[in-house]
């Protein structure tokens, strides 16, 4: 486990990922979620060939956001680089599929991983007796070629400014692309825009280091 600059960053912004006691119900016409019997049919992680981590780089700017540093875990597989200023954060995380998962076409992937993901938020709302969280908005579309689900939400507590958050989570052939946006001073609209572009500079930042290694 290597830890950066960013730790102290974390630590004190580790509120902002702190998710409430209640959901609403999610609109109509959007990204499904996975029910019970769906979710049992996707195939459990295994024992895969891990995910060249070395591989993928940062720059040191975002959407206009300026670096904190990076996380990482080689043990477990994932990377992830941390992005902010005084009034939002962003982080993008990196991740290998889990074994099985190849097999699956590509809205299955997404979707599927989107549901294990907002499962995961929302068992959080337990573990807070002052928040809620209310999603208002989830999609599935296409974003440059890759099928992409996103979610826009509010974590409220009383007292205080509600949180907007906004997560991006796609697939790029081995591996997934997170993107996580939280502020209290913008919108969740905002926010969309800002992750979107996130990660269009993510991507074009990959594709810039491997052609300077080729």
């Amino acid at each position: 486990m290597r830890f950066h600059r960013t730790l102290l960053f974390v630590i004190t912004t580790a509120g902002l990922t702190s998710l409430g006691a209640c959901t609403t119900p999610t609109p109509p016409h959007t990204i499904r979620n996975l029910e019970g019997d769906d979710s049992a049919t996707l195939p459990r992680q295994v024992t895969d060939q891990p995910l060249a981590l070395t591989r993928f780089h940062a720059p040191q700017q975002l959407a206009g956001l300026e670096s904190d540093g990076e996380i990482s875990s080689d043990r477990d597989g994932w990377r992830q680089w941390v992005f902010g200023d005084p009034g939002t954060r962003l982080t993008v995380t990196v991740y290998g599929l889990p074994g099985g998962w190849q097999d699956l076409d590509q809205q299955r992937i997404v979707s599927g991983h989107y549901g294990q993901l907002r499962q995961r938020r929302i068992n959080r709302v337990y573990n807070s007796d002052n928040q809620s969280i209310r999603f208002t908005s989830e999609r599935l579309f296409d974003l440059e070629g890759h099928l992409t689900a996103s979610a826009r939400y509010l974590v409220n507590q009383p007292g205080r400014q509600p949180l907007s958050e906004v997560l991006l989570v796609t697939v790029d052939g081995d591996h997934f692309v997170r993107v996580e946006c939280a502020s209290r001073a913008l919108r969740t609209r905002q926010l969309l825009q800002i992750s979107k572009r996130a990660l269009a500079e993510f991507r074009a930042h990959q594709t810039a280091g491997s052609s300077i290694a080729w």
